[in-house]
């Protein structure tokens, strides 16, 4: 009995020592490895870099790993064209990168990327996939809507919530919180920019609003006009003034777009020209002749491009030598620049600038009613409260401080970033950087330089008209304000753009590299010119950057070309076909952008020249594809198969001028027809309105008619 009872009481603390024991949970194991990938990615398209880390068991690198693991499942590694085993771990690293010019591509597989799946301690990452399709889905919603609501703001909005909701799974709740608190916020405060450039565009934008109200207020806007209506009596003159301005200001595409607009708004008003046709004035210089400038702030991106592309393929060569060779290259901006100047002088348009054009000629109807103006809030100015006396220094003070500070800026702070850079350089054992005006400005500040600028020419406005006592200081402060609140609808359309340009990004979309993948292939070397120009128009329009469009394409571009020359024995870093490859994508980036409805110096343009911003894009556009056509046919085609650009070009300004001399027609000619056929404002601007009547007055015929036939029936009855 005594065993029992011991045994019992054996067993009993056994089972509740086995109890306890399972109570206690088992310690998971560490991961042996982490990977890092982009959190979203489109399916077939290669991403920008996956990197995976061997841990210790402490959860620390371990250094001491240079081999590889047993499997790896969810990548592949693309070199050539040709599925490659991926390479071993480097002190515990192993990091793919997408090389476009090696033609090396890392893809993203599966859903899950899995490192020793068979083993404890395995490194996983989930990785949300989504088709290319999707991917393309916010740029063609913004334009689609556009023009299907003819409402850009609405298109815009709808277009970055599309994309904000792809983004969260599908979550059209969680997408619509996104759009405000993620991408619209996020692309004005930019957390992690410390240049802060978009604040700096917003507020420069406000704050010229701002002096242009101040001018217009004080009289100054009309002074100018006064003075300059002495030397253009016709509306041709007006519009070739404001081309020579926008090749005046060549050294920035913003400066120029603002400056030139808002300047030349109330002259062109006067001249009875549309704000269509000041808006195709001012876009179709500003970044055409900023690209195209030997000193501006482009061409220290441009060279820089073409300088990592060049290095990256191991050719050496005077980066700038080759930047120069390129220009007779770049037929797009170097023809529209002419083109702009045939349609001033000729006077002569087609498609809907025509339209724009006739009814501003004949019911003196700048912009057409009913749509947006980008300035909608109009200054006092344009409330009919002129200043007293109409002095032309208080127009000429600020735009000559504005143009005086933003030259005085743009060196000092060129010089200094020079300075700073030659004292990295001379630790480093590199060649010093030469002080010039060329080097100088590639290396300025233009967004910081134009915000302070913009603020100094706003104030020095203010003091103009207080000195004179054209106005009291209060009125300037009311018109200064009145002038900056002008620019919101501008800003807001802009800040949409940027948030559709940021979902599109490689980060997120890829928007760009699923054009590139969809639209490049094996090409021949001749054709490669055609091929980069049309591909970059694609991706630029998209995408509304020409910047991002050139950082993007000209190392694919240029590695492509290298890579067909090769077997020729043609490898030269300034053989025709490079040269005219990289022309093509600068080139095609400014059509793009020229098309494009969330490009930002589309909507500058709009802006300074108080414009519908849609009415611009419609308006523009055919004129764009007009000179991009003949840039194709008389450009890059012909110059692929080794004609000079020095024979192309004169031959493709000859037919510009003869599609504008023999289909363009006059805008005077045809508002005298149209006031001479008795039409009026809202007959041409609506042309279904004289039908809209009749039907509506057959509609009350119709109505009308029973009642009538009722009363007939009951008068008898009545009488009877």
């Amino acid at each position: 009995m005594a065993a029992i009872q011991s045994y019992l009481i054996i067993l009993a603390s056994f089972l509740g020592q086995s109890e306890k024991i399972s109570d206690v949970p088992l310690q998971k194991e560490p991961a042996r490895y982490t990977i890092e990938a982009p959190d979203v990615t489109v399916i077939g398209i290669p991403v920008s870099k996956v990197t995976i880390r061997a841990l210790t068991v402490e959860g620390e690198l371990d250094k001491e790993f240079s081999g590889h693991p047993q499997e790896i499942l969810g990548l592949e590694l693309w070199v050539k064209g040709v599925d490659t085993a991926l390479p071993p771990f480097k002190n515990g690293i192993l990091e793919l990168k997408t090389d476009l010019t090696q033609n090396q591509k890392v893809f993203i597989t599966q859903d899950l990327i899995i490192v020793d799946p068979d083993i404890r301690g395995t490194g996983s990452l989930e990785v949300y996939r989504i088709s290319k399709w999707l991917s393309l889905l916010p740029p063609v919603l913004a334009v689609v809507l556009a023009i299907w609501f003819r409402n850009i703001i609405l298109a815009l909005l709808v277009s970055v919530w599309s994309g904000a909701v792809i983004l969260a799974h599908g979550n059209l709740f969680l997408g619509f919180v996104h759009t405000l608190d993620t991408f619209v916020i996020h692309e004005i405060v930019e957390p992690g920019n410390p240049d802060n450039s978009h604040l700096m565009i917003i507020l420069f934008t406000m704050f010229l609003g701002a002096m242009v109200g101040v001018m217009s207020v004080g009289g100054g806007s009309a002074a100018l006009v006064n003075r300059l209506s002495k030397y253009a009596s016709k509306r041709e003159h007006s519009q070739l003034m404001t081309w020579f301005l926008g090749l005046i200001i060549f050294f920035d595409d913003y400066a120029n777009s603002l400056l030139v607009g808002s300047s030349m708004r109330p002259m062109t008003d006067r001249m009875k020209v549309s704000r269509e046709k000041l808006a195709f004035l001012v876009d179709s210089t500003a970044a055409p002749v900023s690209g195209i400038a030997i000193i501006s702030t482009w061409v220290g991106v441009e060279i820089g491009y073409i300088a990592d592309s060049y290095a990256s393929l191991g050719m050496a060569e005077d980066y700038y030598t080759t930047f120069l060779y390129s220009l007779p290259y770049r037929f797009y901006p170097l023809q529209l620049l002419a083109f702009v100047w045939l349609v001033a002088y000729l006077g002569h348009d087609y498609g809907p600038m025509l339209k724009a054009e006739v009814r501003a000629i004949a019911f003196d109807q700048v912009i057409r009613p009913g749509r947006v103006n980008v300035v909608e809030a109009e200054t006092v100015a344009e409330q009919g409260q002129l200043a007293h006396r109409l002095l032309l220094r208080n127009a000429l003070i600020p735009l000559f401080v504005l143009l005086g500070l933003v030259m005085i800026g743009l060196m000092w702070t060129g010089t200094i970033e020079i300075e700073r850079l030659n004292v990295e350089r001379f630790e480093s054992g590199q060649t010093l950087l030469q002080k010039n005006f060329r080097t100088v400005l590639e290396h300025a500040s233009p967004n910081r330089v134009l915000l302070i600028s913009s603020f100094l020419a706003s104030i020095a406005a203010i003091a103009s008209c207080s000195f004179t006592r054209v106005l009291s200081l209060n009125e300037c402060v009311e018109a200064w304000s009145a002038g900056a609140k002008s620019m919101f609808l501008a800003i807001l359309i802009l800040v949409l753009a940027w948030s559709i340009a940021t979902i599109c990004d490689a980060s997120h979309l890829d928007t760009a590299g699923v054009l590139v993948e969809l639209l490049s292939g094996s090409l021949s070397p001749n054709w490669m010119p055609t091929i980069t120009f049309l591909l970059a128009a694609a991706v630029s329009f998209a995408t509304g950057s020409s910047w991002s469009t050139m950082g993007l394409l000209m190392p694919l571009s240029i590695s492509v070309t290298y890579s067909l020359l090769v077997p020729l024995n043609e490898v030269d870093p300034n053989h025709h076909l490079m040269l005219g490859t990289i022309g093509g994508v600068l080139a095609g980036a400014i059509f793009g952008d020229h098309c494009s409805p969330i490009s930002d110096t589309t909507i500058l343009s709009s802006a300074a020249a108080g414009s519908d911003h849609l009415d611009h894009v419609l308006t523009q556009m055919p004129y764009a594809i007009t000179v991009a056509v003949i840039s194709l046919v008389f450009g890059y085609i012909p110059v692929g198969f080794g004609i000079q650009p020095y024979i192309l070009l004169p031959v493709g300004l000859i037919v510009l001028f003869l599609i504008l001399q023999f289909y363009g027609r006059s805008g005077e000619a045809e508002a005298e027809k149209i006031l001479e056929a008795g039409i009026s404002a809202e007959e041409f601007n609506n042309p279904n309105h004289e039908k809209d009547e009749e039907e509506s007055e057959l509609t009350n015929k119709d109505e009308e008619e029973p009642d009538q036939q009722d009363e007939s029936e009951e008068e008898p009855t009545e009488a009877d």
